[in-house]
């Protein structure tokens, strides 16, 4: 078969194009090669040419965070630009010296972000290309892990009403870097509060005059103190843990003075109603004579036991007569 003929004109695009992209890849040096001031903006334009926007407008609009679930994300916001101005978003993740790129990871979008989950990194850059006018203007970011990274809220948060107070207390939270305790600050949110209390380099707090009939609920927050990094950002807040009215324990001595205390008042109160039998059962009455002795006991004879007999009254005689005639017929 008999291959088309294919004109001259094609192949000459093709090595210009071949050739032009030879040549921007051999001027273009590898960003994670580059001498590296982590935090700081650089800008880069044209040789004798001005920034084409300064770079006040730039610093503050984006921002990366590398979050306990190893999911980066970066965001920017860019409304004060000129509506005449062009935007290009560069993310580059940096694996020791050699660049991973990621296509998606690129927009022009004046307002927008990118996630993307890695598990091990070194380094992220961010590039903006910013073109006004004819001109342009390279502004490039760069960020180790340990300065985006995002705490986990602080572990085993506990807390109780203690002495009167709120005692709460809580363990590290995980960290990637470093986990001396004073390299950490915490917020506590009682739910009470106006504000959230603030607490540095401590692994407990105890707010004075807790209520114990109130009901607290204590949620956390933490990040990494300017000390032992530049940029910190706060974690999310911990789950909310619950103080609920403590119920009064009866200690031992309580638990006896009840068990006495409480006949006692039962006794009082049976006194009070039944007072003249109980105290009649209590204090029996000394026995007496009855009152018409007194007199008798009172005098100085008390020999004399008996009353002489009251004089007997007259008898009166009955004297019966019988009839002693005698019949005739009796005589003979």
């Amino acid at each position: 078969m008999k291959l088309l003929p294919v004109h001259p004109i094609f192949w000459s695009c093709l090595l210009i194009l071949w050739a032009s992209e030879s040549e921007s890849e051999s001027n273009t040096p590898d960003v994670c090669q580059d001498e590296r001031d982590p935090g700081n903006i650089h800008s880069q334009s044209p040789s004798g040419q001005a920034h084409c926007v300064e770079e006040a407008k730039v610093d503050g609009n984006f921002r990366c965070l590398y979050y306990p679930t190893n999911v980066l994300n970066c965001s920017w916001s860019f409304h004060t630009l000129e509506k005449d101005a062009q935007l290009f978003v560069q993310i580059s993740i940096c694996d020791d010296n050699r660049a991973v790129h990621y296509p998606y990871l690129s927009s022009e979008e004046r307002v927008g972000s990118r996630s993307l989950t890695l598990h091990e990194w070194l380094y992220v850059i961010l590039h903006f290309n910013i073109t006004l006018h004819g001109n342009w203007t390279v502004y490039t970011s760069g960020y180790e892990t340990d300065m985006l990274e995002v705490q986990s809220p602080p572990q085993n948060i506990s807390a109780s009403v203690i002495d009167g107070g709120l005692s709460v207390r809580w363990g590290l939270p995980k960290s990637r870097g470093t986990s001396r305790p004073r390299c950490f600050e915490y917020q506590l949110d009682m739910g009470d509060q106006e504000r959230p209390k603030n607490v540095t380099a401590e692994l407990s707090y105890t707010e004075p005059n807790a209520d114990p009939t109130c009901t607290y609920r204590v949620r956390m927050r933490t990040r990494k103190t300017h000390a032992c990094q530049d940029s910190s950002h706060w974690s999310d807040w911990s789950h909310t843990v619950t103080v609920e009215p403590s119920v009064y324990t009866l200690s031992t001595l309580v638990i006896a003075s009840i068990s006495l205390g409480i006949p006692m008042i039962l006794l009082a109160v049976l006194l009070l109603l039944r007072h003249q039998r109980v105290s009649k059962v209590l204090f029996p009455p000394i026995p007496r004579p009855p009152p018409k002795y007194k007199g008798f006991l009172e005098k100085s004879d008390t020999f004399n036991l008996f009353h002489s007999a009251p004089p007997a009254e007259p008898v009166e005689e009955i004297t019966k007569v019988e009839d002693m005639e005698q019949k005739p017929e009796q005589m003979l």
